[in-house]
């Protein structure tokens, strides 16, 4: 399941929590077209994402992208 995508700093923090609690995920680096920058698009083992989202809350403050919403149809998986 694909959390979202996150600077190397913010990627950092989370992976290291991630590793901590024991939760399998993959990371993969993404460029960006219009901005010279690097960003890391993480995502988790199904069964745990109640846990990995409850971890990016308690570091970032916030709940993950609902990208099944209707704003990002484009983005769904179906």
């Amino acid at each position: 399941m694909n959390l979202s995508t996150y600077s190397p700093h913010e990627a950092s923090k989370l992976l290291e929590r991630f590793e901590q609690s024991g939760i399998a995920f993959r990371a993969r680096t993404k460029k960006t077209r219009y901005y010279l920058k690097t960003e890391i698009v993480i995502s988790v083992e199904a069964a745990r994402a109640n846990e990995a989202a409850e971890i990016h809350r308690e570091l970032f403050g916030d709940g993950l992208p609902n990208d099944d919403s209707s704003f990002f149809r484009e983005r769904r998986n179906v």
